[in-house]
């Protein structure tokens, strides 16, 4: 929230040096849109598309007030590439069941607008509310931003503010990340926070938070991409979705969740599978507490709770421990910490990718083919566990060796660190070998069950390549699959 907040404040302030301000009112649109049509013509309503089907019945609800007032609708596409509503027509009614399958129709759709030039403010003529007394006496507005504590929200305990919304700030770092891209074009590679993952830089390389608020426009961020492509290459080849692909899996979750409320839960929805998956409330306060006694799983969880960011390697291997990696708990769960932390959480992108690790949807059905090691897995990209000191300091004194799994040091070696695991610091709260060859195990009877019992697979659940699978999780390509 403290995010969003600073969004408005900034567009507040760019509003104040052209002589205007924005206005927040608290309340139902519908309602606050009725109390100001009492005082003014309204002709035309302008908002952005909201294509999460949660928002849906909030949007609807102002569509239709204004369609019985007579006053026009103009919605824009400007959360997303294409207009995913757009892409389940083209696909005859139902969204593309594969990724590949989603790029095969939206190549067919064409290539997304290119963003539209910046508003000129100098333009623009501004109402100032505060001249009228009788429709501020009938609404709530806030006299200037207000603070997460003035909207009802506290600030935990161990919150730290390290990043700063706002589009004159996240031009900042637009630029640094082109130049970035650019550099790696030049060495002949691309997508470089996949190819040389940095889990420590702070701020992020990642632009999701900017993207998610609208603060840097996903087409803008798409198109400074591909021309940077271009202009290094002299456009031969030509760019391609190859080079964007983060943002175009984050357009196939969209598409995935547009006409489906049910997204972000397992019950009700039709694409995910009812794994029977363990209630162990113990186990799920370790895991949220930053407690299970795996230090990179332990730094993952206090990272994001502390900054509201975590790398997507680090994402990935929460995912994972929390569902059949390790613990056996619903991915729903994980999807909720998710939502109330991470400051660049989209519900559809966070349930599609939590249902994705879980091997609930989007991937082979029930596949147990990849168990990241918590003690292991982080060491590819961190070998001196510096991530690891940084968020779980007990750890700090630890060598190299030993800091991935501290419980294997000797007596000696964990008092010289200062730490002695089992009392300092948690030992193991699962055995990750029993653990992984347990769940495989019933993750196979669950197959088992599936293909005896006649129950289909939910239709959008195909099977993926072994090379997607590395790239999405991060593996070097010589891993080996199970």
């Amino acid at each position: 929230m403290a995010f969003l907040l600073e969004c408005l404040e900034d567009l507040d302030t760019q509003f104040w040096y052209h002589g205007g301000k924005l206005n927040l009112v608290e309340g139902d649109p519908v309602e606050v849109l009725r109390k100001i049509s009492k005082h003014f013509s309204i002709d035309k309503l302008c908002f952005d598309q909201d294509c999460e089907s949660i928002w849906h019945k909030r949007d609807d609800a102002v569509k239709n007030f204004c369609r019985t007032h007579g006053i026009t609708v103009e919605e824009s596409i400007g959360a997303t590439l294409w207009d995913p509503l757009e892409i389940i027509e083209a696909n005859g009614g139902s969204p593309p069941l594969t990724y590949s399958q989603f790029c095969q129709v939206t190549d067919g759709i064409g290539q997304p607008r290119r963003p539209v030039a910046d508003a000129q403010l100098t333009d623009v003529q501004f109402v100032e509310l505060e001249s009228f007394e009788n429709l501020l006496s009938e609404l709530t507005v806030f006299p200037n931003i207000p603070t997460p504590q003035m909207l009802g929200i506290e600030k935990e305990n161990g919150i730290d503010k390290i990043y700063r919304g706002g589009e004159r700030e996240a031009l900042k770092y637009f630029y640094r990340r082109i130049k970035h891209e650019r550099e790696s074009f030049l060495e002949g590679a691309f997508l470089p926070n996949r190819l040389e993952p940095d889990i420590l830089v702070n701020p992020p390389k990642s632009l999701s938070p900017d993207i998610k608020f609208g603060c840097i426009s996903v087409k803008k961020f798409y198109w400074a991409v591909l021309d940077a492509w271009d202009e290094v290459n002299d456009d031969h080849p030509p760019g391609s979705y190859k080079i964007v692909s983060q943002l175009i899996w984050r357009e196939f979750f969209y598409a995935m969740s547009a006409k489906n409320p049910f997204f972000g839960e397992m019950a009700r929805n039709p694409i995910c599978i009812n794994i029977p998956w363990c209630e162990n409330d113990d186990y799920l306060n370790l895991f949220i507490g930053g407690k299970t006694g795996y230090p990179f799983i332990d730094a993952g969880i206090r990272q994001l709770k502390k900054e509201g960011w975590v790398h997507h390697i680090i994402r990935n291997a929460l995912s994972m421990f929390l569902t059949r990696g390790d613990l056996w708990l619903s991915w729903e769960h994980g999807l909720n910490m998710f939502l109330k932390y991470l400051i660049d959480a989209d519900w559809s992108v966070c349930a599609g990718n939590w249902m994705w690790v879980s091997s609930s949807a989007f991937e082979k059905s029930l596949n147990a083919s990849v168990s990241l090691d918590p003690g292991v897995y982080g060491s590819h990209v961190d070998p001196e566990g510096e991530y690891i000191r940084k968020y779980v300091p007990e750890l700090m004194k630890f060598p190299a060796k030993y800091i991935y799994e501290p419980w294997k040091a000797s007596a000696a070696i964990q008092e010289k660190a200062d730490c002695v695991i089992g009392k300092d610091y948690p030992m193991p709260m699962v055995d990750h070998q029993e653990a992984s060859v347990r769940n495989r195990k019933m993750m196979e009877e669950l197959q088992e069950i599936h293909r005896n019992s006649g129950l289909e697979e939910p239709s959008h659940i195909k099977p993926s390549d072994e090379l997607e699978i590395k790239n999405f999780f991060g593996l070097p390509v010589n891993f080996k699959m199970l």
